[in-house]
């Protein structure tokens, strides 16, 4: 039978989970005796441009639904998993039942409480072809995604080339970039006071780039400095990271469904935590991906033809370079490598069962 320790543990591995710029758009209901937990989105928390019928906010709770299910085997419990058991509520997006079972080690269980982001450059580093397969083997769990990963040193140059304008476009979008610094927490006052959002320390600064950052947040600043070619000189930072990579990674959906989603985030936190495992960095590049998927939709609304342009020819370049059948639909990329220690993390807010 569930106590409430045992509860409290396993929420507190699911919202380690990524979400995104931290804005952790979940709320939790406990039923039952312990035995179920209801998972809920809060829409109002990711008003973002990539929240496109909250495909973003869905790829995150993908990641606290796996991190509860490993969680639950370690402690002994299994979890079974309703995705939009109430169509009544589009916001209902889990009921999990927990039925005791024998605990079962997990090699992913411990990555849950020390997986990060980081946004620092990596250094060139091989990976082995062992360390390859156990990427690949972290998704075989998770149906209705595939997962491509591309590691010769060639390739990845050529993929850098193509994902520089993630970060450009932060730049020369208005509505990105609102979001972007809405969620940049710039002292510990404001970091203990939200416990969400990024710690500036996080944004994988150097020293000149700390000094220019706050004036990046006013957008007359920005507009003015694109002239000067502020948002390409970013972009280029983009390109310089990702060129370093180990190994760049995407991950594809058939149906453009929130189940699929939910699978895609489910999938991409299973990479990640072996990435942690292998005491390898990651950085997921979800932008261009959902911003692509909006230009499925014909919903790049407020874009110039000049960046829907360059979104699509994006696309086309991801999946030749990976060889994705354009039927697929772009969900999560990400770069792994050798990375430096992150010493701020962020925060997330507690959820205490009374």
């Amino acid at each position: 039978m569930m106590d409430k320790q045992t509860l409290q543990k396993l929420i507190e591995a699911g919202i380690r989970a990524p979400s995104g710029d931290n804005v952790q758009p979940w709320r939790f209901e406990v039923k039952h005796e312990l035995a179920q937990l209801d998972l809920f989105n809060l829409a109002e928390k990711d008003d973002s441009y990539y929240n496109y019928q909250q495909v973003a906010s869905y790829i995150a709770h993908g990641a606290v639904v796996e991190n509860i299910k490993i969680a639950a085997g370690v402690l002994g419990f299994n979890a079974k998993v309703e995705l939009f058991p109430n169509l009544t509520d589009i916001n209902h997006v889990a009921r999990i039942n927990f039925s005791q079972t024998t605990a079962k080690l997990d090699p992913l269980y411990e990555a849950i409480f020390t997986r990060y982001t980081n946004r620092f450059p990596y250094d060139k580093h091989e990976l082995s072809s062992g360390d390859i397969e156990k990427f690949s083997s972290s998704v075989k769990p998770i149906g209705d995604v595939k997962a491509y990963f591309a590691h010769n040193p060639e390739t990845v140059k050529k993929l850098a080339k193509v994902l520089m304008i993630n970060d450009q476009i932060v730049f020369e979008h208005q509505d990105i970039h609102r979001f972007l610094f809405d969620k940049v927490r710039w002292n510990k006052t404001q970091i203990d006071n939200t416990n969400d959002g990024m710690p500036v320390e996080t944004l994988g600064l150097n020293a000149m780039e700390k000094l220019f950052f706050p004036l990046m947040r006013f957008w007359w600043f920005v507009n003015n400095a694109n002239y000067l070619g502020l948002s390409r000189i970013i972009g280029m930072k983009c390109w310089n990271n990702c060129r370093n990579a180990s190994l760049i990674g995407q991950i594809t959906v058939k149906k453009a469904d929130r189940y699929s989603f939910i699978h895609a985030g489910a999938a991409m936190q299973r990479v990640w935590l072996e990435a942690t495992n292998q005491d390898l960095a990651f950085q997921p590049i979800i932008g261009l991906p959902l911003l692509h998927y909006r230009l499925r939709h014909n919903a790049l609304d407020s874009f110039s033809e000049k960046h829907s342009r360059m979104i699509e020819q994006y696309a086309k370049l991801i999946n030749n370079l990976f060889g994705i059948d354009q039927t697929e639909i772009l969900i999560v990329g990400f770069r792994i490598g050798k990375g430096r220690e992150v010493l701020k993390k962020t925060h997330r807010r507690p959820i205490i069962l009374s």
